[in-house]
């Protein structure tokens, strides 16, 4: 499906089970803060407990907030959602054989409860489908998670985004956010492996730092720049 009207006529409805959930916050381009009631999820229409709980889409993963269009994705799907109720089809993740992801956050595939007119969503918004994860794909604001075997839609509406270069397809170096999270995860470790610097060596002519290191006598400052410098002192 090359086509970007072919989307025009496509409107995708949540399944019969799919709970109606009022949208509080919107986190980033593919999470959000809700309040479920627990009858919602129960068979037991009289318990009328509340929770708060973080939805995490099922099939898509749209850029970090650090990363480029980061924070044009939360404010599309701001516009989107923000301040309305939605309908949320829950899946069951296959890592952890329940709804709840490892960060403890539901996992649903989301929809608009009513079609609204492009022109009350945003300027920016082409289609509405129905299925927020498919508007965000076709807007430019999201990738799919292909190990997750969504259905074809989901690589159609892609296709037209990156075709079409909305959004972060107006740019041809992209990374994925699951790669951009694990670059950050090495960064931090390498970092925190790294010795603590407290201050310029003294030695004349070097341009080291001395870092606190531990030696056969106990701990002490040596010079970073060891074995060309070889000055320390005692802590």
């Amino acid at each position: 499906m090359n086509d970007p009207d072919q989307f025009t006529f496509f409107e995708e409805a949540a399944s019969p089970t799919a709970i109606e959930v009022p949208v509080l916050k919107v986190f980033d381009g593919d999470g959000f803060l809700t309040k479920i009631a627990v009858r919602q999820l129960t068979d037991n229409p009289k318990d009328h407990t509340e929770f708060e709980a973080t939805i995490r889409f099922g099939f898509v993963d749209a850029p970090e907030l650090e990363q480029r269009g980061g924070c044009e994705a939360r404010e599309f799907l701001t516009a989107l959602i923000g301040g309305r109720k939605v309908w949320i089809d829950i899946l069951t993740k296959m890592d952890t054989g329940n709804s709840f992801d490892r960060h403890g956050r539901i996992v649903a595939v989301p929809y608009l409860g009513d079609r609204y007119p492009a022109s009350m969503v945003s300027n920016r918004s082409l289609y509405l489908t129905g299925n927020i994860e498919i508007e965000m794909l076709l807007n430019g604001w999201a990738w799919v998670l292909e190990r997750y075997g969504p259905d074809e839609i989901y690589f159609d509406a892609l296709e037209v985004a990156q075709k079409n270069k909305r959004g972060i397809w107006a740019y041809d170096d992209n990374v994925h956010p699951w790669t951009f999270k694990r670059q950050k995860y090495i960064d931090r470790r390498l970092s925190a492996k790294e010795p603590k610097t407290v201050g310029k060596c003294p030695a004349e002519g070097c341009v080291g730092s001395l870092v606190k290191r531990n030696g056969k006598f106990g701990v002490f400052y040596g010079c970073s720049n060891y074995p060309n410098c070889t000055y320390s002192r005692s802590v």
